[in-house]
C-alpha cells in the first residue's frame, strides 16, 4: 500500500474539521474512545510543538492557574529553582523571556501557579519560566490553585482535588497547615474572601486582615471556611450550602450595588455595596448567592441564571454589573445583571472551558484547542492563536501578556498588543470562523448536533451524578501522565 504523505510528515487533520460528536468507536484497539476522541488524537499527533508561546513544560495537564504574589528579587521571589526543586533548561527560550519582559514589565516578579493532574501544584517564575516550588501531599489530580496574604505578609496557596480534600500550603517552606475535609467529591472551586476581622494585640476595637474561603464540588455543595481556624463555620454559615442539581465547577466573588427579589416573594430590597457569590453547575444554571444572611451568616440563593443549556464550567462577574460565562453548549456569553438579559453570545466549534477579561479584550479557550481573542465593545472576533495541541483549560492575563495551561502539558505566553494580534483567516479560508454568530438572538443555530440531542438524555440523570463529558474528563486525568 502506498501513501502520499511525504516521508518524516505526519498527516494533520485539521482541528475544525474533525467531527466531535460522541460516536463510539467499535475498533477492538479503541475500545470505550469515541470517533471524536480518535480523530482528536490523529489531529494531534501533527500539531505536538514547543516552539509556540514560549512553552513552558511541565510533567502533566495544567488544569488551573492562578497568579502568584508580587515579590522583588530580593524577597527571594524572583530567580532559580531552590535547591533539588526542577527546573526548566535555560537557553534560547531564556533569551526569548529577557526580551518579552523588556516590552511587558509586568511580568517582572511575577509568579505562577499550576493545579495538575499529577497530584501536584507548581510555582514558577514567569520570568525564566522555571519551576520555582513544588507542591507534594495530594493523591489525585490538583483540580484549582487559589494564592491569599496573610496580614504578616505571608503568601499562602490554596489547593483542591479529586481526592475531596483542600489543602493549606506556606508557599515558601511548603509546608501543609492543614487539610479541609467535608467534600464527599471532588473538589472543583475555591475563592478566597479577604475580611476585617478583631486584633487582640491592637487593644479595644482593633482590626486586621482575616481571610475565608468557599469551596464547592462535584458533591453539588458550596461550604465555608474559616481561614484562621481552618475549620468550617458552624450555627449554618458552613454549609453545605445546597442548590445544584449537579457538580459545581465554579465559584467567583462580586461587590454589587443592585436591587435584588427573594426566591420567597418578599419585596425588594435595596443592597448597596453587597457581596454576593456566584457559583457554575453542571446542572446548567449559575446560582447567585447572599453570603450576609439565609443559613446563619450566609447561604441564601437570591437568583438562578438559567440561559446555558447545559453545563456551565467559568463564571467571571465584571465590576459587579455583567457575568461572563462559558459552558459545554459551545458559547461564551455575557448577561447583564440589570436587565438579567444576555446581550452578547460567543459562538464556538466545541466546548469552551476557560475564559480572561484583559482590558478590551475577551479571551475564550477549550476543547478546540486554540486561543480565541475578542473585541468586548463589539462582540468581534479579532483573532485566534493556535499553538495548543490539547484542551485550553485556564487562562490570565498579566499587563499585556495572556497566560494559557492546557493539557498538552504546557503553560504558554502570548502577546495581547495591538500589534501583535493578527486578524483571523477570511471565512471563505476557515469554515469555523464562517459559523461564529455574534448576534444573542440568533441562538446556537438551527441544526441541532448529535451533541445537544444528549442534552434532553443527561438532564435525566439522578443528581450528583457526573455527565457523559464529566465522565471523559476524569477518564482522561487519570491516564497516561508521566507524572511526578
Amino acid at each position: 500500500m502506498t501513501s502520499n504523505t511525504p516521508t518524516g510528515q505526519a498527516y494533520q487533520i485539521p482541528v475544525d474539521q474533525i467531527d466531535f460528536s460522541p460516536n463510539i468507536s467499535s475498533e477492538a484497539e479503541n475500545f470505550f474512545q469515541t470517533d471524536a476522541d480518535i480523530a482528536r488524537m490523529a489531529a494531534r499527533q501533527g500539531m505536538v510543538n514547543f516552539d509556540k508561546g514560549q512553552a513552558i513544560k511541565v510533567s502533566s495537564k495544567v488544569l488551573d492557574m492562578c497568579l502568584g504574589l508580587r515579590r522583588s528579587a530580593s524577597a527571594g521571589g524572583v530567580g532559580g529553582g531552590a535547591s533539588g526543586e526542577e527546573v526548566s533548561p535555560a537557553g534560547e527560550e531564556s533569551r526569548t523571556m529577557k526580551e518579552i519582559i523588556v516590552e511587558d514589565k509586568a511580568l517582572v516578579g511575577a509568579t505562577l501557579f499550576t493545579a495538575e493532574s499529577g497530584h501536584v501544584a507548581r510555582k514558577i517564575n514567569l520570568e525564566t519560566g522555571k519551576t520555582m516550588k513544588l507542591f507534594h501531599g495530594h493523591t489525585g489530580p490538583v483540580t484549582r490553585v487559589a494564592v491569599y496574604q496573610t496580614y504578616l505578609g505571608q503568601e499562602r496557596l490554596i489547593t483542591g482535588s479529586w481526592d475531596k480534600t483542600i489543602r493549606v500550603w506556606d508557599t515558601d517552606s511548603k509546608t501543609c497547615l492543614a487539610i479541609l475535609k467535608g467534600h464527599t467529591d471532588f473538589v472543583k472551586a475555591l475563592a478566597v474572601r479577604t475580611i476585617l476581622i478583631d486584633n487582640p494585640d491592637s487593644g479595644k476595637g482593633g482590626k486586621r486582615i482575616g481571610h475565608e474561603l468557599f469551596s464547592a464540588s462535584y458533591d453539588g455543595t458550596i461550604l465555608h471556611w474559616d481561614l484562621e481556624t481552618f475549620q468550617e463555620f458552624r450555627g449554618g454559615a458552613g454549609g453545605p450550602w445546597k442548590g445544584h442539581a449537579r457538580g459545581i465547577n465554579d465559584l467567583c466573588l462580586t461587590i454589587e450595588e443592585d436591587n435584588e427579589t427573594t426566591q420567597d416573594g418578599a419585596e425588594e430590597k435595596e443592597d448597596l455595596g453587597k457581596e454576593y457569590l456566584y457559583s457554575a453547575g453542571s446542572d446548567g444554571t449559575i446560582r447567585k448567592w447572599d453570603i450576609s444572611r439565609g443559613q446563619g451568616r450566609g447561604g441564601h440563593c437570591v437568583h438562578v441564571f438559567k440561559h446555558h443549556e447545559t453545563t456551565v464550567y467559568r463564571v467571571v462577574v465584571e465590576a459587579g454589573v455583567e457575568i461572563w460565562s462559558t459552558s459545554a453548549d459551545k458559547t461564551a456569553q455575557r448577561l447583564d445583571l440589570e436587565t438579567k438579559k444576555v446581550d452578547t453570545t460567543l459562538l464556538h466549534p466545541d466546548f469552551v472551558k476557560s475564559i480572561a477579561l484583559a482590558g478590551p479584550y475577551v479571551v475564550t479557550g477549550g476543547r478546540q484547542e486554540s486561543v480565541r481573542i475578542w473585541s468586548i465593545a463589539t462582540g468581534k472576533l479579532i483573532t485566534e492563536i493556535k499553538g495548543h495541541f490539547d484542551e485550553v483549560s485556564s487562562m490570565v492575563a498579566v499587563g499585556t501578556t495572556l497566560i494559557t495551561g492546557s493539557l498538552d502539558n504546557t503553560v504558554r505566553r502570548w502577546s495581547l498588543k495591538e500589534q501583535d494580534l493578527v486578524p483571523p483567516v477570511s471565512k471563505e479560508e476557515d469554515p469555523s470562523v464562517a459559523a461564529l454568530s455574534l448576534d444573542a438572538s440568533a441562538g446556537t443555530g438551527a441544526t441541532e448536533t448529535k451533541e445537544e440531542k444528549k442534552v434532553e438524555a443527561k438532564e435525566e440523570r439522578k443528581p450528583g451524578m457526573m455527565t457523559e463529558e464529566e465522565e471523559r474528563e476524569l477518564a482522561e486525568l487519570m491516564g497516561s501522565d508521566d507524572d511526578d
